[in-house]
Protein backbone atom coordinates (compact mmCIF):
# COMPACT_ATOMS: atom_id res chain seq x y z
CA UNK A 1 0.00 0.00 0.00
CA UNK A 2 2.62 2.65 0.62
CA UNK A 3 3.66 1.81 -2.63
CA UNK A 4 0.92 2.46 -4.12
CA UNK A 5 0.81 5.54 -2.39
CA UNK A 6 4.41 6.63 -3.33
CA UNK A 7 3.09 6.03 -7.49
CA UNK A 8 0.31 7.90 -6.82
CA UNK A 9 2.26 10.73 -5.41
CA UNK A 10 4.25 10.48 -8.50
CA UNK A 11 2.17 10.46 -11.06
CA UNK A 12 0.49 13.52 -9.34
CA UNK A 13 4.12 15.33 -9.59
CA UNK A 14 4.13 14.29 -13.26
CA UNK A 15 0.72 16.19 -13.42
CA UNK A 16 2.05 19.32 -12.33
CA UNK A 17 4.97 19.60 -13.49
CA UNK A 18 3.80 18.69 -17.61
CA UNK A 19 0.67 20.98 -16.70
CA UNK A 20 3.02 24.14 -15.98
CA UNK A 21 5.24 23.40 -18.73
CA UNK A 22 1.67 23.61 -20.57
CA UNK A 23 0.60 26.61 -19.02
CA UNK A 24 3.48 28.19 -19.15
CA UNK A 25 3.79 27.36 -23.28
CA UNK A 26 0.58 26.77 -24.75
CA UNK A 27 -0.81 29.95 -24.21
CA UNK A 28 1.86 32.36 -25.02
CA UNK A 29 3.29 30.55 -28.08
CA UNK A 30 1.47 32.44 -30.60
CA UNK A 31 2.46 36.18 -28.96
CA UNK A 32 5.89 34.27 -29.10
CA UNK A 33 6.01 33.75 -32.48
CA UNK A 34 4.07 36.79 -33.43
CA UNK A 35 6.64 38.73 -31.31
CA UNK A 36 9.77 37.07 -33.57
CA UNK A 37 7.89 38.32 -36.58
CA UNK A 38 6.05 35.23 -37.61
CA UNK A 39 2.73 36.20 -39.83
CA UNK A 40 -0.84 34.74 -39.16
CA UNK A 41 -0.26 32.20 -41.83
CA UNK A 42 2.62 31.11 -39.82
CA UNK A 43 1.84 31.01 -37.19
CA UNK A 44 -1.18 29.04 -37.89
CA UNK A 45 1.31 26.66 -39.62
CA UNK A 46 3.33 26.34 -36.52
CA UNK A 47 0.66 25.91 -33.96
CA UNK A 48 -0.62 22.70 -36.00
CA UNK A 49 3.00 21.31 -35.42
CA UNK A 50 1.83 19.91 -32.01
CA UNK A 51 -1.49 18.89 -33.10
CA UNK A 52 0.45 17.14 -36.29
CA UNK A 53 2.37 15.50 -33.86
CA UNK A 54 -0.19 14.07 -31.86
CA UNK A 55 -0.97 12.39 -34.66
CA UNK A 56 1.75 10.14 -34.98
CA UNK A 57 3.55 10.68 -31.52
CA UNK A 58 0.80 8.78 -28.76
CA UNK A 59 0.38 5.84 -31.27
CA UNK A 60 3.98 5.13 -31.06
CA UNK A 61 4.76 5.98 -27.48
CA UNK A 62 1.06 3.91 -26.66
CA UNK A 63 2.25 0.81 -28.55
CA UNK A 64 5.73 0.63 -27.07
CA UNK A 65 3.90 0.83 -23.82
CA UNK A 66 1.19 -2.02 -24.44
CA UNK A 67 4.07 -3.81 -25.64
CA UNK A 68 5.59 -3.90 -22.38
CA UNK A 69 7.82 -0.80 -21.89
CA UNK A 70 8.58 0.50 -18.96
CA UNK A 71 5.62 3.78 -18.17
CA UNK A 72 8.30 5.00 -16.55
CA UNK A 73 11.15 4.24 -18.32
CA UNK A 74 9.74 5.98 -21.34
CA UNK A 75 8.54 8.97 -19.70
CA UNK A 76 12.27 9.70 -18.41
CA UNK A 77 13.17 9.37 -21.97
CA UNK A 78 10.68 11.17 -23.41
CA UNK A 79 11.15 14.20 -20.79
CA UNK A 80 14.30 14.30 -21.36
CA UNK A 81 14.96 14.74 -25.15
CA UNK A 82 11.44 17.27 -24.85
CA UNK A 83 14.06 19.53 -22.76
CA UNK A 84 17.09 19.00 -25.14
CA UNK A 85 14.68 20.33 -28.05
CA UNK A 86 13.26 22.99 -25.82
CA UNK A 87 16.92 24.52 -25.04
CA UNK A 88 17.27 24.40 -28.96
CA UNK A 89 14.35 26.53 -29.68
CA UNK A 90 16.00 28.95 -27.13
CA UNK A 91 18.91 29.05 -28.96
CA UNK A 92 17.51 29.33 -32.25
CA UNK A 93 15.98 32.52 -30.89
CA UNK A 94 19.04 34.23 -29.19
CA UNK A 95 20.41 36.57 -30.84
CA UNK A 96 23.55 36.92 -28.09
CA UNK A 97 25.27 33.92 -30.21
CA UNK A 98 26.31 33.65 -34.41
CA UNK A 99 23.47 30.86 -34.78
CA UNK A 100 20.73 32.78 -33.82
CA UNK A 101 21.81 36.19 -35.49
CA UNK A 102 22.03 34.29 -38.65
CA UNK A 103 18.76 32.91 -38.42
CA UNK A 104 17.24 36.20 -37.48
CA UNK A 105 18.62 37.50 -40.80
CA UNK A 106 17.15 34.97 -42.58
CA UNK A 107 13.38 34.96 -42.17
CA UNK A 108 12.64 31.66 -44.46
CA UNK A 109 15.55 29.47 -42.58
CA UNK A 110 14.48 30.37 -39.40
CA UNK A 111 10.52 29.34 -40.29
CA UNK A 112 11.77 25.76 -41.36
CA UNK A 113 14.37 25.69 -37.81
CA UNK A 114 11.67 26.28 -35.54
CA UNK A 115 9.23 24.04 -37.30
CA UNK A 116 11.62 21.42 -37.19
CA UNK A 117 12.43 21.69 -33.49
CA UNK A 118 8.89 22.20 -32.53
CA UNK A 119 8.42 18.90 -33.88
CA UNK A 120 11.03 17.28 -31.84
CA UNK A 121 9.56 19.12 -29.13
CA UNK A 122 5.95 17.97 -29.81
CA UNK A 123 6.98 14.31 -30.34
CA UNK A 124 8.70 13.71 -27.14
CA UNK A 125 5.77 15.72 -25.08
CA UNK A 126 3.67 13.68 -27.14
CA UNK A 127 4.54 10.61 -24.92
CA UNK A 128 3.60 12.29 -21.50
CA UNK A 129 -0.37 11.89 -21.46
CA UNK A 130 -1.21 8.64 -22.65
CA UNK A 131 1.34 6.58 -20.93
CA UNK A 132 0.63 9.07 -17.25
CA UNK A 133 -3.72 8.73 -17.73
CA UNK A 134 -2.85 4.54 -18.09
CA UNK A 135 -0.41 4.51 -14.89
CA UNK A 136 -2.88 6.93 -13.23
CA UNK A 137 -6.07 4.80 -13.54
CA UNK A 138 -4.03 1.80 -12.65
CA UNK A 139 -2.81 3.27 -9.41
CA UNK A 140 -6.48 4.26 -8.74
CA UNK A 141 -7.98 1.18 -9.61
CA UNK A 142 -10.18 3.00 -12.41
CA UNK A 143 -11.68 5.28 -9.56
CA UNK A 144 -13.32 7.89 -11.50
CA UNK A 145 -13.27 10.10 -8.34
CA UNK A 146 -9.60 9.29 -7.35
CA UNK A 147 -8.44 9.70 -10.50
CA UNK A 148 -10.11 13.35 -10.41
CA UNK A 149 -8.04 13.99 -7.12
CA UNK A 150 -5.04 13.13 -8.64
CA UNK A 151 -5.41 15.02 -12.14
CA UNK A 152 -6.33 18.33 -10.40
CA UNK A 153 -2.58 18.89 -9.34
CA UNK A 154 -2.23 19.00 -13.19
CA UNK A 155 -4.64 22.02 -13.21
CA UNK A 156 -2.48 23.47 -10.26
CA UNK A 157 0.23 23.02 -12.33
CA UNK A 158 -0.90 24.78 -15.01
CA UNK A 159 -2.30 27.87 -13.17
CA UNK A 160 1.46 28.15 -11.45
CA UNK A 161 2.45 28.31 -15.34
CA UNK A 162 -0.18 30.30 -16.48
CA UNK A 163 -0.20 33.32 -13.92
CA UNK A 164 3.71 33.21 -12.97
CA UNK A 165 4.92 33.72 -16.66
CA UNK A 166 2.45 36.78 -17.27
CA UNK A 167 4.34 39.27 -15.27
CA UNK A 168 7.29 38.25 -16.69
CA UNK A 169 6.71 38.49 -19.84
CA UNK A 170 5.05 42.01 -19.56
CA UNK A 171 8.29 43.22 -17.81
CA UNK A 172 10.85 41.47 -20.35
CA UNK A 173 8.89 40.57 -23.39
CA UNK A 174 8.09 37.17 -24.92
CA UNK A 175 11.57 36.24 -25.98
CA UNK A 176 12.82 34.82 -22.92
CA UNK A 177 9.81 32.24 -23.59
CA UNK A 178 11.32 29.29 -24.59
CA UNK A 179 14.28 29.22 -21.68
CA UNK A 180 11.58 29.01 -19.13
CA UNK A 181 10.10 26.15 -21.07
CA UNK A 182 13.23 24.02 -21.14
CA UNK A 183 13.59 24.87 -17.32
CA UNK A 184 10.26 23.40 -16.65
CA UNK A 185 11.13 20.76 -19.15
CA UNK A 186 14.16 19.75 -16.81
CA UNK A 187 12.36 19.87 -14.25
CA UNK A 188 9.58 17.29 -15.40
CA UNK A 189 12.53 15.18 -16.37
CA UNK A 190 13.56 15.37 -12.81
CA UNK A 191 10.02 14.25 -11.69
CA UNK A 192 10.08 11.26 -13.80
CA UNK A 193 13.50 10.28 -12.90
CA UNK A 194 11.80 9.95 -9.29
CA UNK A 195 8.61 8.01 -10.50
CA UNK A 196 9.11 4.91 -8.90
CA UNK A 197 9.48 1.78 -11.01
CA UNK A 198 6.40 -0.49 -11.37
CA UNK A 199 7.03 -3.71 -12.64
CA UNK A 200 4.76 -4.21 -16.05
CA UNK A 201 1.74 -6.21 -15.84
CA UNK A 202 1.74 -9.44 -17.40
CA UNK A 203 0.83 -9.55 -20.85
CA UNK A 204 -2.83 -11.21 -21.40
CA UNK A 205 -4.27 -11.09 -25.09
CA UNK A 206 -7.30 -8.69 -25.06
CA UNK A 207 -11.00 -10.55 -26.24
CA UNK A 208 -11.58 -8.32 -29.26
CA UNK A 209 -9.09 -6.41 -31.53
CA UNK A 210 -8.90 -2.74 -31.38
CA UNK A 211 -10.07 -3.14 -34.71
CA UNK A 212 -13.43 -4.60 -33.79
CA UNK A 213 -13.75 -2.57 -31.48
CA UNK A 214 -13.26 0.83 -33.58
CA UNK A 215 -16.31 -1.05 -36.11
CA UNK A 216 -18.79 -0.49 -33.47
CA UNK A 217 -20.73 2.58 -34.55
CA UNK A 218 -20.99 4.00 -30.50
CA UNK A 219 -17.27 3.37 -30.69
CA UNK A 220 -16.95 5.20 -34.04
CA UNK A 221 -19.24 8.05 -33.30
CA UNK A 222 -17.49 8.81 -30.00
CA UNK A 223 -13.93 9.19 -31.64
CA UNK A 224 -16.01 11.23 -34.01
CA UNK A 225 -17.09 13.83 -31.17
CA UNK A 226 -13.60 14.10 -29.94
CA UNK A 227 -12.38 15.10 -33.36
CA UNK A 228 -15.15 17.70 -33.23
CA UNK A 229 -14.51 18.93 -29.63
CA UNK A 230 -10.70 19.52 -29.76
CA UNK A 231 -11.41 20.86 -33.52
CA UNK A 232 -13.22 23.23 -31.45
CA UNK A 233 -11.10 23.58 -28.55
CA UNK A 234 -8.11 24.28 -31.03
CA UNK A 235 -9.58 28.19 -31.89
CA UNK A 236 -9.09 28.71 -28.06
CA UNK A 237 -5.86 27.34 -27.50
CA UNK A 238 -4.20 28.37 -30.52
CA UNK A 239 -6.14 32.04 -30.81
CA UNK A 240 -7.74 33.05 -27.65
CA UNK A 241 -4.41 34.70 -26.04
CA UNK A 242 -4.15 36.58 -29.26
CA UNK A 243 -8.25 37.62 -29.65
CA UNK A 244 -7.67 38.89 -26.12
CA UNK A 245 -4.26 40.61 -26.90
CA UNK A 246 -5.96 42.43 -29.95
CA UNK A 247 -8.88 43.94 -27.31
CA UNK A 248 -6.22 45.40 -24.95
CA UNK A 249 -5.60 42.59 -22.45
CA UNK A 250 -2.24 42.78 -21.03
CA UNK A 251 -0.38 39.49 -20.95
CA UNK A 252 -0.93 39.38 -16.79
CA UNK A 253 -4.56 39.70 -17.65
CA UNK A 254 -4.90 37.20 -20.39
CA UNK A 255 -2.81 34.82 -17.66
CA UNK A 256 -5.52 35.47 -15.00
CA UNK A 257 -8.14 34.51 -18.04
CA UNK A 258 -6.60 31.25 -18.56
CA UNK A 259 -6.48 30.82 -14.89
CA UNK A 260 -10.13 31.48 -14.02
CA UNK A 261 -10.83 28.44 -16.59
CA UNK A 262 -8.39 26.25 -14.69
CA UNK A 263 -9.87 27.33 -11.18
CA UNK A 264 -13.04 26.21 -12.12
CA UNK A 265 -11.69 23.14 -13.79
CA UNK A 266 -9.88 22.01 -10.33
CA UNK A 267 -13.26 22.32 -8.68
CA UNK A 268 -14.84 19.90 -10.85
CA UNK A 269 -11.74 17.46 -10.54
CA UNK A 270 -12.09 17.62 -6.91
CA UNK A 271 -16.07 17.12 -6.69
CA UNK A 272 -16.82 14.98 -9.66
CA UNK A 273 -17.54 11.47 -8.09
CA UNK A 274 -20.47 12.43 -6.79
CA UNK A 275 -21.78 13.86 -10.65
CA UNK A 276 -20.11 10.53 -12.42
CA UNK A 277 -22.21 8.16 -10.10
CA UNK A 278 -25.43 10.35 -10.41
CA UNK A 279 -25.16 10.96 -14.28
CA UNK A 280 -22.72 8.24 -15.81
CA UNK A 281 -19.84 9.15 -18.36
CA UNK A 282 -21.95 9.59 -21.24
CA UNK A 283 -24.41 11.53 -20.52
CA UNK A 284 -21.72 13.70 -18.84
CA UNK A 285 -20.07 13.48 -22.57
CA UNK A 286 -23.10 14.58 -24.13
CA UNK A 287 -23.39 17.84 -22.08
CA UNK A 288 -20.26 18.97 -22.59
CA UNK A 289 -20.10 19.01 -25.93
CA UNK A 290 -23.28 20.81 -25.76
CA UNK A 291 -21.60 23.36 -22.83
CA UNK A 292 -18.83 23.52 -25.45
CA UNK A 293 -21.00 25.13 -28.17
CA UNK A 294 -22.35 27.72 -26.38
CA UNK A 295 -19.22 28.81 -24.50
CA UNK A 296 -17.28 29.00 -28.37
CA UNK A 297 -20.71 31.11 -29.44
CA UNK A 298 -20.34 33.08 -26.62
CA UNK A 299 -16.83 34.20 -26.87
CA UNK A 300 -17.46 34.59 -30.88
CA UNK A 301 -20.37 37.05 -30.06
CA UNK A 302 -18.79 38.70 -27.01
CA UNK A 303 -16.34 41.28 -28.72
CA UNK A 304 -14.10 40.64 -26.37
CA UNK A 305 -16.78 41.98 -23.43
CA UNK A 306 -15.05 40.97 -20.18
CA UNK A 307 -18.22 39.69 -18.37
CA UNK A 308 -18.65 37.19 -21.46
CA UNK A 309 -15.46 36.02 -21.22
CA UNK A 310 -15.48 35.36 -18.04
CA UNK A 311 -18.47 33.35 -18.35
CA UNK A 312 -16.86 31.25 -21.10
CA UNK A 313 -13.75 30.51 -19.33
CA UNK A 314 -15.80 29.22 -16.17
CA UNK A 315 -17.08 26.85 -18.62
CA UNK A 316 -14.19 24.81 -19.09
CA UNK A 317 -15.16 23.41 -15.68
CA UNK A 318 -17.55 20.97 -18.64
CA UNK A 319 -15.59 21.26 -21.74
CA UNK A 320 -12.21 20.32 -20.33
CA UNK A 321 -12.99 19.12 -16.49
CA UNK A 322 -15.76 16.97 -17.45
CA UNK A 323 -14.93 15.65 -21.12
CA UNK A 324 -11.84 14.84 -20.16
CA UNK A 325 -12.60 12.52 -16.84
CA UNK A 326 -15.63 11.31 -18.96
CA UNK A 327 -13.39 10.51 -21.67
CA UNK A 328 -10.96 8.41 -19.90
CA UNK A 329 -13.48 6.29 -17.84
CA UNK A 330 -15.22 5.62 -21.06
CA UNK A 331 -11.78 4.47 -22.69
CA UNK A 332 -11.45 2.60 -19.83
CA UNK A 333 -14.89 0.52 -19.92
CA UNK A 334 -14.75 0.00 -23.48
CA UNK A 335 -11.27 -1.17 -24.15
CA UNK A 336 -9.57 -4.00 -22.19
CA UNK A 337 -6.30 -3.66 -19.80
CA UNK A 338 -4.18 -4.52 -22.60
CA UNK A 339 -5.53 -2.11 -24.76
CA UNK A 340 -5.56 0.84 -22.76
CA UNK A 341 -2.35 2.89 -23.55
CA UNK A 342 -3.12 2.38 -27.03
CA UNK A 343 -6.65 3.63 -26.48
CA UNK A 344 -5.69 6.50 -25.08
CA UNK A 345 -3.17 7.61 -27.48
CA UNK A 346 -5.79 6.88 -30.03
CA UNK A 347 -8.08 9.32 -28.47
CA UNK A 348 -4.99 12.11 -28.10
CA UNK A 349 -4.05 10.98 -31.73
CA UNK A 350 -7.76 11.83 -33.79
CA UNK A 351 -8.80 14.10 -31.23
CA UNK A 352 -5.68 16.76 -30.58
CA UNK A 353 -3.97 15.72 -33.40
CA UNK A 354 -6.22 15.58 -36.39
CA UNK A 355 -9.09 17.26 -35.01
CA UNK A 356 -6.92 19.99 -33.45
CA UNK A 357 -4.37 20.23 -36.68
CA UNK A 358 -7.61 20.46 -38.93
CA UNK A 359 -8.92 22.85 -36.35
CA UNK A 360 -5.70 25.48 -36.09
CA UNK A 361 -5.72 25.29 -39.88
CA UNK A 362 -9.38 26.40 -40.24
CA UNK A 363 -9.34 29.01 -37.61
CA UNK A 364 -6.17 30.68 -39.16
CA UNK A 365 -7.94 30.84 -42.57
CA UNK A 366 -11.43 32.17 -41.02
CA UNK A 367 -9.32 34.90 -38.74
CA UNK A 368 -7.62 36.58 -41.67
CA UNK A 369 -10.58 35.51 -44.78
CA UNK A 370 -13.54 36.23 -42.19
CA UNK A 371 -13.12 37.91 -38.45
CA UNK A 372 -11.10 36.75 -35.02
CA UNK A 373 -15.25 36.74 -33.69
CA UNK A 374 -15.99 34.26 -36.69
CA UNK A 375 -13.57 31.97 -35.79
CA UNK A 376 -15.37 31.22 -32.95
CA UNK A 377 -18.66 31.20 -34.22
CA UNK A 378 -17.06 28.32 -36.28
CA UNK A 379 -15.53 26.34 -33.37
CA UNK A 380 -19.21 26.32 -31.76
CA UNK A 381 -20.52 24.82 -34.57
CA UNK A 382 -18.07 22.11 -34.59
CA UNK A 383 -18.44 21.39 -31.13
CA UNK A 384 -22.17 21.46 -31.45
CA UNK A 385 -22.44 18.87 -34.65
CA UNK A 386 -20.31 16.64 -32.18
CA UNK A 387 -22.92 16.58 -29.42
CA UNK A 388 -25.19 15.85 -32.18
CA UNK A 389 -22.83 12.78 -33.30
CA UNK A 390 -22.90 11.32 -30.14
CA UNK A 391 -26.45 12.01 -28.87
CA UNK A 392 -27.80 10.20 -32.43
CA UNK A 393 -25.52 7.56 -32.41
CA UNK A 394 -25.16 6.63 -28.38
CA UNK A 395 -28.88 6.49 -26.53
CA UNK A 396 -28.87 7.59 -23.38
CA UNK A 397 -29.93 4.47 -21.51
CA UNK A 398 -26.58 2.37 -22.99
CA UNK A 399 -23.94 1.37 -20.85
CA UNK A 400 -21.97 4.63 -19.78
CA UNK A 401 -19.29 3.93 -17.70
CA UNK A 402 -19.85 4.97 -13.94
CA UNK A 403 -17.11 5.38 -11.39
CA UNK A 404 -16.26 1.73 -10.68
CA UNK A 405 -17.20 2.07 -6.78
CA UNK A 406 -20.68 2.70 -7.67
CA UNK A 407 -23.12 0.43 -7.53
CA UNK A 408 -26.01 1.45 -9.51
CA UNK A 409 -27.46 0.31 -11.96
CA UNK A 410 -30.68 1.73 -13.15
CA UNK A 411 -30.39 3.21 -16.80
CA UNK A 412 -30.12 7.58 -17.13
CA UNK A 413 -33.63 8.62 -18.59
CA UNK A 414 -33.45 9.72 -21.98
Amino acid sequence: MPRAAGHAAGIGGLYFAYFAYVGLFSPYLSLYLAGIGMTIAQIGLLMAVPQVLRIVGPPFWGWLADRGGSGAGLLRISSALACASALALALSGWAGWPGGAALAAAPGLRFGVLFAVLAALFFFTAAQMPIAETMAMRAVGGDTGRYGRLRVWGSVGFIVGVVGIGPVLDRHGVSGLPWWVAGLLALLTLVALRLPAVAAAPRARASVSIGQRLAEPRVRAFFLSAFLMLFAHAALYAFFSLYLAARGYSKTAIGLVWALGVLAEIAVFWLQRGLFQRFGALPLLRASLAVAALRFLLIGASAGWLPAILLAQLAHAVTFGIHHSATIATLQEWFEPPQHARAQALYVMVGYGLGGSAGVLVASWVWTAVSPDATFLVAGLAAGLGWLTLRRAVPSGAPDGRARNEDRTEETPG
